[in-house]
């Protein structure tokens, strides 16, 4: 499982074999064989597979805009601004039956191959590959725009100054009012913006990742159990 999270990368998630869950705010999609989904920047995302799944294998790509056109450029304002500056995208999910998505998920398959592959001068392949799909994806876009994108919710931004102070401070004691404080709501509008958004109460977040963190010192420092449970605000 990778929790909820964020980033400035764009984000390409592939699934080679198996069922993936993606979820991004709001919404749970379940990804199968040879079907995709496409992050946005700065969007709230987190991955899961359902107990009793057999064996997942998928493929990420990550990378940042400057990677497809240098920023100002004349490519960059034509070609990638349009899709980062639609601050409502989250997302666009991926599958065979379109033709026009078909492509795209081809040329996944090619990126992977030549990943795969490796061979002499690969990285060079890869990046006019990524050039390719992204035009494709684009083109995609826009002929079958409200069938493939997924849009975000206003609650969004204010969800992810909760989750920040979360992440930031979970080593001390905080309260319900403390975690509303920070995005300038009440307590009731912070329980509604978790539920509607990632179905957890900000409560049972925090434990969650007060656990995770220290999973992740117990793995990686060799700090007491004791210690590291004092860190994580246990």
């Amino acid at each position: 499982m990778i929790t909820w999270h964020w980033h400035e990368e764009l984000e390409f998630v592939y699934v080679l074999e198996g069922e993936l869950e993606y979820w991004t705010a709001g919404k749970q999609i379940c990804l199968k064989r040879i079907e995709e989904i496409f992050v946005n920047a700065n969007v709230m995302h987190q991955v899961t597979v359902q107990k009793g799944t057999g064996y997942v294998r998928y493929q990420v790509f990550m990378l940042r805009p400057e990677f497809l056109a240098e920023e100002g450029s004349f490519l960059d304002k034509k070609y990638i601004r349009s899709v980062l500056q639609d601050y409502k995208f989250q997302a666009a999910v991926l599958y065979q039956e379109s033709e026009m998505q078909r492509k795209v998920l081809e040329d996944m398959q090619e990126m992977d191959r030549i990943q795969d592959k490796k061979a002499f001068g690969y990285e060079m392949a890869f990046r006019n590959k990524m050039a390719e799909m992204w035009i494709d994806f684009i083109h995609m876009l826009g002929v079958e725009a409200e069938s493939a994108k997924l849009r975000t919710s206003e609650k969004e931004e204010r969800l992810k100054e909760m989750l920040t102070f979360i992440h930031q401070e979970y080593g001390n004691e905080n309260s319900l009012s403390d975690i509303a404080a920070v995005a300038k709501v009440s307590k009731r509008e912070a329980l509604r913006c978790f539920q509607e958004e990632i179905h957890i109460s900000p409560g049972a977040y925090l434990k969650e990742y007060r656990l995770q963190m220290a999973c992740t010192m117990l793995r990686n420092t060799s700090e007491t159990i004791t210690t590291v449970s004092q860190n994580c605000g246990f």
